[in-house]
């Protein structure tokens, strides 16, 4: 861990790389300090920006990434709710931002990428060891038994109520970060690199208590997909599995065992995918507010209703079909793919659906796990979250994806250009 931090370099690239390394350490807490960094690291750059380095504006990368912030400008101009885009807008500065101010810095990001995925990851695991330790401390002051951990009490938003993180992000977070300490561990070549494993455990273990199905789900294909092709050939592929497989059967157990963790994984599932309705007692699951925002969808789906008009149209809809509790909590599709098409139409799915493609296509050519585990992770928690409607999703995707797409080393070592 130590040499991620002491780097020989200039004056002008260490205080880029250590506002970069601090913006991720601060990423999964408060988002006060995670916006002024970015900020700094953007001023920074403009300070020691070089004529030569415009060049790097030619690679479609940077536009393609940045292509959505353009798409909320847009939207703005045929939405009845423009107060409320322009706030959407300014929220999503992040993605115009990364893949411009990484491009142009002056730091070799491609030397140093490794080295920030890994203090992101430590960073993530020295969270989810935090909130384990503060969990058991409660459980000890209060003496309850130990098995009280999988208790509702102590799992999902209960879990990371202590950082003040909403449990899907942490467990992106942590899914990516997962990720990360198994490509280290099958790639370096250091007979000491065990204690990767060791963390990638932890954060599973982070994972299972954070309870965030999608980002469970995504974890799993990645392991079940992404690892077994990209990590392993031959019969360590198979074995890999069989071992997978053993620790998915144990975790099932698990489950079956805890009255909590079945409620949570298998029951809440099924009333969350159900389209039943009690008369007496509306449970408003996901599917039906889905439902209510696809008829929105069939009414104007060609453009939409224009950035910043979901929120007011869906709560419009929530109270005419007398869905007080998301009307009054007013929450919004939990849907990116819905999102899109609620606020921007069949062209703003088109778009989002091309940059994940785009994404991922790159990432199999270039053989990229991490890359890999990243588009998974936000192709299928989009399936349930509004990512891009949060600060902490938005600079993950944002800083992550320029990280990836835009910056790659390639195979035969040249030396990487940025104009693509």
């Amino acid at each position: 861990m130590k040499k991620n931090f002491f780097i020989h370099d200039t004056l002008e690239n260490k205080i880029s790389f250590y506002l970069l390394a601090c913006f991720l350490i601060m990423l999964p807490y408060n988002h006060f300090y995670s916006e002024w960094l970015l900020i700094i690291f953007c001023i920074h750059t403009l300070i020691h920006l070089k004529k030569s380095k415009l060049a790097v504006l030619k690679n479609k990368n940077i536009w393609i990434i940045s292509s959505l912030f353009f798409l909320t400008a847009i939207a703005i101009v045929f939405s009845s709710y423009k107060a409320d885009g322009i706030k959407d807008m300014n929220h999503q500065l992040g993605i115009l931002l990364f893949p411009l101010s990484l491009s142009l810095t002056n730091l070799d990001i491609n030397k140093y990428k490794i080295s920030l995925l890994e203090i992101f990851s430590f960073t993530c695991t020295f969270a989810i060891i935090y909130l384990f330790f503060i969990a058991f401390r409660t459980i000890h002051y209060f003496q309850l038994p130990w098995f009280s951990i999988v208790k509702s009490a102590f799992i999902n938003q209960n879990f990371s109520a202590p950082i003040g993180l909403h449990a899907t992000y942490l467990s992106m977070y942590a899914a990516l970060s997962a990720s990360t300490f198994l490509y280290l561990f099958f790639n370096k070549k250091n007979s000491k690199n065990y204690y990767y494993i060791f963390f990638a455990l932890i954060l599973m273990a982070g994972l299972v208590q954070l309870s965030a199905r999608s980002a469970i789900i995504a974890e799993a294909i990645i392991i079940i997909f992404g690892a077994s092709f990209f990590l392993f050939r031959g019969t360590q592929r198979w074995i890999f599995f069989i071992i997978f497989m053993a620790i998915f059967l144990s975790f099932s157990l698990l489950i079956t065992q805890s009255n909590t963790l079945k409620k949570r994984y298998i029951t809440d599932l099924e009333n969350d995918l159900s389209d039943y309705t009690n008369p007496g007692d509306r449970a408003e699951s996901r599917m039906l507010r889905w439902k209510l925002a696809w008829q929105l969808v069939e009414q104007s789906p060609l453009a939409g209703y224009g950035s910043g008009a979901e929120l007011n149209i869906l709560e419009n809809k929530y109270f005419e079909n007398k869905f007080y509790k998301s009307y009054l909590v007013q929450l919004n599709a939990h849907n990116e793919y819905l999102s899109f098409l609620l606020q921007a139409g069949i062209a703003g799915l088109a778009l989002f659906l091309y940059i994940l493609y785009y994404g991922f296509t790159a990432a199999i050519k270039r053989k990229d796990f991490i890359f890999l585990s990243f588009i998974i992770i936000i192709c299928i928690v989009s399936f349930s979250e509004n990512i891009l409607d949060r600060n902490k999703g938005v600079f993950f995707y944002a800083f992550f994806f320029s990280l990836f797409l835009i910056f790659n080393k390639r195979s035969n070592g040249e030396k990487q250009s940025l104009i693509a």
